[in-house]
């Protein structure tokens, strides 16, 4: 009886001494999986429902409990550098993750991150960069990577002006085609907010399926997250992933998709794209007016919001300000402008975006402290018929965007083209070249562009650019990847290319390149310089040969009554383009060409001006002239030319000059001899 008394007082004790192991086992096991991750929820960017990502689910329990410890990241003879919030994929599933140590916190509660990197539910061979610090990454075959995850550079750009650039669609193209040809970007590369003109727009532009509130002054933080990369938002309009490939994203139309990819692209760095552009606004609404709920306000106040969640981000370690500007795509509304009148509006507009965006060390803006760099001008057209050349006429605001672009002076220094492709898609046939030049092929075209769209067609015809004031889609992904590459360019935030510069000289109707062709001044003729390629017009330089000859802005000033011609030169590097302005006094008309048996007898008027006149022939159709005589006005205003070849047509021209040598206009005639 003794002996089992004794015996069952071993067992008790044994189990009291089990009992304890296993809790101690468990603790450490628990301590262990608290680094040694196996499977890690998905990041909200990145689930198939993003209302449901306020509730995580449970990750996956660890294949072994008893699997050694994981090498420090020293010792890893693998290793990857990724930035915040980016996405890796390994050849091999992933066994376990070890968090060596975090050095960021969370942006909206202040406590450190938990994690570095974790593990996509869908795909246990991708990671996403949650944290920034260092980790090491097993995979199932055994092969481990140290994991450094550093802040990511982002920039942060405002779009600003009227429908074109907010995104509106043709009536007479249907939402899928614009939600189908929008660029889709890699989710963790690019954001977005964008706060609607109207109610309508949240279906028509957004895409979004729930209505949204049009953008106020007083709503403006409600479209923009405390996270920048969460995504858990009921309400779509709160996202920032809807210009990605992610799941739920809604693909808004407009130039915001293109410009943010070929800027990632460009960069190798991060962007968020706030859009607060205004349909069919006028830029009398995007005036400074203290009080006013207009269009200026609005989009300050958006932006503002979108700083103070990036200020957050950045305070918390996760990103680095890089770059901060804005782009402006406006003028049709104010086609009836006077150019002088439309520079002012735009230049009170553009000094008061730099004060109100210019940084402040206040706590909520302290990490986003930067002046804005820049104002990206995407050229507008003249709002008449869209797929006509009149669309392309020099109305007020068109000169005056072109002056800003162009000119050198320190109060346009950061006011640059962003965008002229408006003025190479004149035609279909200018239309089909440019796609054509660019990408050879269908499925070139297709292969550049990722969309929703399993094949896209190169566009050979002017309908599918603009069949109305708006833009299509695809010519929306042309417009932002140019302004973006333009900026980028100009600015030397990257290399810039070697290429040769074109310099077209056009008037009044916008596309006739008056530089090869003589044209009698008119009073304050209008003139500007198209630069090829965009990012070289402020290089432009224009020089008068003449001080009877002057050129303001858009305006040639000429004293006709001093000379008969004088000369701008308009210089871009080496590259030089002459243009020659006659005096209406400098004509000497042909009253006469008569073919007679001796000859060709050339009859003209000129005037008191001329000193002298020149007179010169060719054969039809060959291109030098033949100088054959000199006669004083004083004397005689006619030639009879005796060496005239027989049964020849012949062109004679007649030039006036007057007392200073200068020459007048070429007046040509046409006359065929007689046999």
């Amino acid at each position: 009886m003794k002996l089992k008394k004794q015996i069952i007082l071993i067992a008790a004790i044994c189990m009291l001494f089990g009992v304890a192991g296993y809790i101690l086992n468990n603790q450490k096991a628990s301590a262990d999986t608290d680094n040694d991750i196996v499977v890690q929820t998905k990041k909200p960017s990145e689930t198939e429902n993003p209302e449901n990502t306020a509730s995580p689910e449970p990750t996956a329990e660890p294949e072994n409990t008893t699997l050694p410890p994981l090498v420090s990241y020293a010792k890893t003879k693998k290793k990857i550098t990724l930035k915040y919030d980016d996405r890796h994929t390994f050849n091999k599933e992933i066994r376990r993750i070890a968090t060596e140590n975090v050095v960021s916190t969370n942006a909206t509660t202040g406590q450190k991150d938990r994690k570095i990197v974790s593990v996509a539910n869908s795909n246990h061979k991708k990671i996403f960069a949650v944290g920034c610090g260092k980790a090491v990454v097993e995979l199932k075959d055994g092969t481990t990577y140290g994991v450094l995850v550093r802040p990511a550079k982002i920039s942060l750009l405002l779009l600003i002006g009227q429908s074109n650039m907010e995104g509106s669609h043709s009536d007479d193209k249907t939402n899928a085609e614009y939600t189908n040809n929008a660029i889709l970007n890699s989710a963790g590369k690019v954001y977005n907010t964008y706060g609607p003109s109207c109610r309508s727009h949240y279906k028509r532009v957004a895409n979004w399926s729930k209505t949204s509130p049009a953008l106020s002054v007083a709503n403006a933080s409600k479209f923009v997250p405390k996270s920048l990369t969460d995504n858990s938002s009921d309400y779509e309009w709160c996202r920032t992933n809807n210009l990605t490939s992610a799941s739920g994203a809604k693909a808004k139309s407009g130039i915001d998709s293109a410009l943010a990819n070929q800027w990632t692209n460009k960069l190798k760095e991060k962007v968020w794209v706030v859009n607060a552009a205004h349909g069919g606004s006028s830029i009398t609404t995007w005036q400074p007016k203290a009080g006013k709920d207009n269009n200026f306000w609005q989009a300050v106040a958006l932006y503002k919001a979108c700083e103070r969640t990036l200020n957050n981000e950045i305070k918390a370690g996760h990103y680095k300000l890089s770059h901060k500007g804005y782009f402006w795509l406006q003028g049709e509304q104010d086609f009836k402008m006077k150019a002088g009148k439309y520079l002012t509006y735009y230049m009170k507009m553009h000094r008061a975006l730099k004060k109100q965006l210019k940084g402040s060390s206040a706590k909520d803006y302290k990490y986003v402290n930067k002046k804005l760099e820049f104002g990206g001008i995407l050229m507008v057209r003249s709002h008449r018929k869209p797929t006509s050349l009149a669309d392309l006429e020099l109305t007020g605001p068109r000169k005056a965007q072109y002056y800003m672009c162009n000119s050198g002076k320190a109060a346009y220094k950061d006011i640059f083209l962003a965008s002229q492709l408006s003025e190479v898609w004149l035609t279909d046939n200018t239309v089909k070249s440019y796609f054509k030049n660019k990408y050879k092929t269908n499925a070139k075209y297709t292969s550049y562009n990722k969309t929703r769209s399993k094949s896209l067609k190169l566009p050979t015809s002017l309908n599918q650019i603009h069949s109305t004031i708006h833009y299509t889609q695809l010519a929306y992904n042309e417009l932002g990847r140019d302004a973006a590459n333009n900026i980028c360019y100009v600015l030397g935030y990257v290399k810039k290319p070697s290429t040769k510069v074109k310099i077209k000289l056009v008037s009044q109707d916008g596309y006739t390149d008056i530089s090869k062709i003589n044209r009698t001044a008119v009073k304050n003729m209008n003139v500007v310089a198209k630069i090829f390629p965009t990012w070289k017009t402020k290089k432009l330089k224009v020089n008068a040969k003449s001080g009877a000859i002057s050129y303001d802005k858009w305006l040639v000033k000429f004293k006709e009554n001093q000379v008969f011609n004088a000369k701008l030169q308009f210089t871009v590097g080496s590259r030089k383009k002459k243009l020659t302005v006659y005096s209406k006094n400098s004509m000497a008309a042909i009253t006469g060409l008569q073919a007679t048996m001796n000859g060709v007898k050339i009859s003209w008027m000129a005037n008191s001006y001329t000193s002298y006149c020149n007179v010169y022939r060719r054969v039809k159709g060959t291109k030098t002239w033949t100088y054959i005589a000199m006669l004083n006005t004083n004397t005689a205003q006619s030639y009879n030319d005796i060496f005239a070849n027989s049964g020849t047509t012949y062109e004679y021209a007649v030039t006036a000059y007057d007392s200073k040598g200068n020459c007048g206009e070429k007046v040509v005639g046409e006359v065929t001899t007689l046999f």
